[in-house]
């Protein structure tokens, strides 16, 4: 599985890349902990953009890709407290360091 994390916006507008990371280059118990998340939060079923009510001239948007096998999924949203948010904000927060 291959994890991607991006993030667009702000004050500048600039993108970056805040994570990339290949289950194949991690440690078991990480990787059992990865999957167990992106399989509890349904992550290849949700759909392709959340909060595209929410809007802010400086906010943030996050894009997160994952890869697992011939599946392919991107998810983007913004950086808001919004309920519906949160799986992917604590996402986010766990892959970021």
């Amino acid at each position: 599985m291959k994890v991607e994390i991006r993030r667009t916006g702000g004050f500048a507008g600039l993108e970056e890349e805040l994570a990339s990371l290949d289950t194949a280059k991690m440690s078991p118990d990480q990787v059992r902990q990865l999957e167990e998340r992106i399989r509890s939060m349904a992550f290849f079923g949700l759909a392709s953009s959340f909060g595209t009510h929410i809007t802010g001239a400086d906010l943030y948007r996050f894009r997160i890709t994952v890869e697992d096998g011939s599946r392919r999924h991107t998810v983007e949203f913004p950086d808001h407290d919004s309920p519906e948010l949160t799986p992917l904000r604590e996402l986010v927060q766990t892959l970021v360091r």
